[in-house]
């Protein structure tokens, strides 16, 4: 049985596709080239990580649902938060190497969250009709 009033990682990430290019869009005519370019490497951070988390989570519950030894159970738990680790420290690199507009990078992350909550709302409504 499908909920309809839960978001789906796909419309998450579309939506999420749309409002960073909005985003760049507004940041290099209103801002500079620059702030446009950190708003798509942030979106394309956070777009990376939910990919990557959505592939882990699957993973993790077919493995789990095929009956995988507690010890392997544990590793693959322990893949999601050394992904969030891997994640922070290419994005210090990123920031430590090249001179990328914070304020552009982090809208683009702000993206995400906005996205989410704009498909939530939009699957709530879809649920209620």
């Amino acid at each position: 049985m499908r909920n309809d009033r839960i978001p789906t990682i796909a419309a998450i990430q579309r939506m999420n596709l749309i409002l960073v290019a909005g985003t760049a869009i507004v940041l290099f005519y209103f801002d500079s080239s620059s702030a446009a370019l950190g708003c798509l490497l942030g979106g394309a951070v956070v777009i990376a990580n939910l990919w990557l988390l959505s592939l882990f989570g699957a993973a993790i519950l077919s493995a789990a649902g095929a009956g995988i030894s507690a010890t392997a159970a544990k590793f693959g738990v322990m893949a999601i938060p050394l992904k969030m680790l891997i994640v922070a420290g290419l994005v210090y690199l990123l920031f430590k190497r090249t001179h990328i507009d914070g304020l552009g990078f982090a809208l683009g992350v702000l993206t995400q969250m906005t996205a989410a909550i704009i498909e939530t709302g939009r699957a709530s409504l879809r649920g209620a009709s």
